[in-house]
């Protein structure tokens, strides 16, 4: 059988075993297997053990499991409310403050946990209620919760950037490096935004009639001194050359278990609950991996990586059409899709092609975790409007969190295309650490 013929059969296999209902590492792993049997035969399963144990044994992805353990420890630790009150207290004084304080403690609290949905959820339980309480409007109050969680997808330690730095052969350091500056950026766009939402209709974001004294404002600073040591030792260590991704992620999770067991948020029952959760979500996000090792394999040998790089190289279109189609593929996929998937599955077809237009492998793992963000906050699938629907008072629809965050796409669409046509922004801060 050719192999445009097994290509076309082994994605209508992949899409179908979606459509009914089968998790995404049992339809990758069926439609590759399907595949190679039909390209190799009974012997070419042989290859598979192989191909998973090749990228899977490695150093790094040891790195995985801690974070999400560093993640779950920090969840439990009552952090999120001391980061939302210096926050609120810091910038207490401009309009739509609140609002722009649950921006920037979702992009701290990221640099915490590198897990959207726990950022979302543990600053919406403080900032959503405050918010509605001073009079913002609901769809305002939700959709900016929603919309800052996805930065944790971006802003390092980020599960997403070491799951693409696996697939892609990239170094997971520089990685996390790159996504610091776009992480700030985009966290100051979607303030910036609430700015100009309470500037032209100052209704919406009600009145923040507090009185926010210097003292307060240091000592809420002084209360959050755990969280300025956690960011420190992980990225800190990583930028310095001192540790790799892994014993960062390592140091920062014995520090954050020190944190909540000094905060007295720690006993036999919740630390039983941190490491089964922990367990539970490295599980599904390495069962996704390996299936789609074995995913990106097939394609390789069926060489569809190769022929869309041709086709992209000898299309005419500009380079500006084809990025716009990837893209919008990625969001597309994203739609319906976790991100872990969207990142595993696309990241073996597209590179190929966006590396033969000339860009940067680290740029591109930046921008699709933009990409990825999107997703995070656009329906069907859009998990983060889900999870702050479930914590937001019942007066809260999914319509009102998700007309809130229509907005930030957008504000997430013009940051793509800043960071498109000015590539250096992403890839000046891992060169100066080269």
């Amino acid at each position: 059988m050719d192999p445009v013929t097994i290509t076309v059969i082994v994605l209508a296999a992949l899409f179908l075993l979606f459509l009914i209902g089968m998790p995404v590492f049992g339809a990758l792993a069926m439609a590759s297997v399907t595949g190679i049997l039909l390209l190799q035969g009974v012997d070419g399963l042989g290859a598979i053990p192989g191909v998973i144990y090749d990228r899977m044994s490695g150093f790094t992805l040891v790195a995985v499991p801690l974070f999400i353990l560093m993640g779950e420890i920090i969840f439990v630790s009552g952090l999120g409310a001391e980061i939302y009150t210096a926050t609120s207290r810091w910038l207490h004084g401009l309009r739509g403050s609140l609002g722009m304080a649950s921006v920037a403690a979702c992009a701290v609290f990221g640099a915490l946990c590198g897990v959207s949905v726990a950022g979302a959820a543990t600053i919406g339980k403080f900032a959503i209620p405050e918010m509605l309480k001073r009079g913002y409007d609901r769809r305002l109050a939700t959709g900016c919760v929603a919309s800052a969680g996805g930065l944790a997808l971006l802003i390092p330690p980020s599960v997403g950037l070491i799951l693409y730095g696996l697939v892609a052969n990239q170094s997971v350091g520089l990685l996390f490096i790159a996504g610091i500056v776009p992480g700030v950026i985009l966290a100051l766009m979607m303030m910036a935004w609430i700015f100009v939402v309470g500037r032209f209709r100052p209704e919406a974001v009600g009145v923040d009639d507090r009185t926010v004294t210097w003292a307060q404002r240091w000592d809420s600073l002084w209360r959050i001194w755990p969280v300025i040591v956690l960011i420190a030792a992980v990225l800190g260590t990583i930028y310095t050359g001192v540790a790799t991704p892994t014993e960062a992620a390592a140091i920062g999770s014995l520090g954050a278990f020190l944190v909540a067991l000094l905060r007295g948020k720690l006993d036999l029952a919740t630390t039983r609950r941190i490491l089964r959760e922990t367990m539970v979500n490295t599980g599904m996000i390495l069962a996704i991996l390996a299936s789609a090792l074995v995913f990106g394999y097939l394609l390789t040998r069926l060489r569809v990586p190769q022929e869309l790089v041709m086709l992209v190289t000898e299309s005419g279109l500009s380079e500006a059409v084809i990025l716009v189609g990837i893209f919008a593929l990625l969001i597309v996929m994203g739609m319906f899709m976790d991100v872990v998937s969207v990142i595993l599955i696309a990241t073996p077809i597209l590179l190929p092609s966006v590396e033969a237009m000339g860009y940067d492998p680290l740029w591109f793992g930046i921008v699709m975790a933009i990409a990825c963000e999107m997703a995070v906050i656009t329906p069907p699938v859009g998990l983060n409007l889900f999870v702050i629907k479930g914590i937001s008072p019942e007066s809260v629809s999914l319509g009102d969190v998700t007309r809130g965050a229509a907005p930030f796409v957008v504000v997430l669409i013009l940051g793509l295309a800043l960071f498109v046509a000015f590539p250096e922004l992403v890839l000046w801060l891992p060169f100066q650490a080269l």
